[in-house]
């Protein structure tokens, strides 16, 4: 009766079962790697929460507490769940629009939409429908994350040059648009970003196992506040309000429902498929399964956290994942 207790807490939380599996040996790994991809959350989920249209500190709130409650239900061993560039350009093009130029309206509607994505993906999960990944072919996936990860590099090509261009149009008309900016660039902006990326090529070619993304994180934070760079045209977020946000769910405005719900089953079926693409390439390298549904009603509680502590939608990052195996991850622990 036990074991069977056991075998079930293990289904319905996955991570006990790798903490009863768990290796003495693998815990620096996953320390190792928690602390690598941590450092490169932080900055990353600030960006993508202004990305979004939305205060830096609801992209803080987000990679706290959904990738928590992502690492007890998921299935994946080394899915780095939080904001993303696909779902924050999403809330910024589908939602920003009904806040009608008010900020603490956007603010609650982005968190009402982590609350509908949430519900919709437990159902879904609930109702097996992970099953549709099935139909998504190898070419799909492949397909899906190389463009998510072109729709990253062109999203920060402002960030990286230290210019103002639109995020909006075709790729061709934002590489035209960097293209025409490149007169204004700030030197010393381009000078950090063009300085960070080399050091990560090289660390990954010279020393692949060393940890690259905290190491160039690490130097940047020095350089920018030693020599403060920001008066010298390197943008920088500034001071971060402290605190921890109040644990609520936000009340439903039924009278924008109709509204929301279109861009919520958007996000929700766009987020879960670029989590579970990610999730499987990882896991067919690292030879274990993960389960379509699981992922989902994983996910779904994620989105439900976010919108507990004031976040708007997460799903698993294709970055930050890649990073986590390659940190040395071992399990959810990391």
């Amino acid at each position: 009766m036990a074991s069977a207790r056991g075998t079930l807490l293990e289904r319905a939380l996955p991570l006990i079962g790798s903490l009863r599996r768990y290796r003495r040996q693998d815990l620096l790994a996953d320390l190792t790697a928690g602390g690598t991809v941590a450092v490169l959350l932080v900055p990353q989920a600030m960006g993508y929460a202004m990305l979004a249209g939305l205060p830096p500190t609801v992209g803080l709130y987000a990679c706290t507490a959904p990738i928590i409650v992502y690492a007890l239900l998921g299935t994946s061993r080394q899915l780095a769940v939080g904001p993303v560039a696909v779902v924050s350009l999403l809330i910024n093009a589908q939602v920003a629009p009904l806040a009608e130029g008010d900020p603490a309206r956007y603010l609650s509607l982005a968190v009402e939409m982590a609350l509908l994505v949430g519900v919709l993906q437990v159902a879904m999960g609930a109702l097996r429908l992970g099953a549709l990944a099935n139909f998504l072919s190898h070419a799909v996936t492949s397909g899906f994350t190389s463009a998510a990860a072109i729709i990253i590099v062109l999203s920060q090509l402002k960030n990286l040059l230290g210019i103002q261009m639109e995020t909006e149009g075709s790729a061709f008309a934002q590489v035209v648009g960097a293209a025409h900016g490149l007169g204004g660039a700030q030197p010393v902006t381009l000078a950090m970003g063009l300085g960070t990326i080399v050091v990560l090529v090289a660390l990954k070619r010279g020393l692949p196992r060393a940890p690259g993304p905290l190491l160039v994180a690490t130097i940047g934070t020095a350089l920018a506040a030693s020599l403060r760079l920001d008066a010298h045209g390197l943008a920088v977020v500034g001071d971060v309000p402290r605190g921890f946000p109040r644990l609520a769910l936000p009340p439903l405005q039924h009278d924008l429902l109709g509204a929301l719900l279109p861009a919520a089953i958007t996000i929700s079926l766009i987020g879960f498929v670029e989590s579970i693409a990610i999730a499987g390439i990882v896991a067919a390298r690292e030879r274990y399964r993960v389960s379509a549904n699981r992922e989902l009603i994983a996910l779904g509680a994620a989105n439900l956290a976010a919108a507990a502590v004031g976040a708007y939608p997460v799903t698993g990052g294709l970055s930050r994942t890649a990073v986590n195996p390659q940190a040395g991850a071992r399990s959810g622990v990391a």
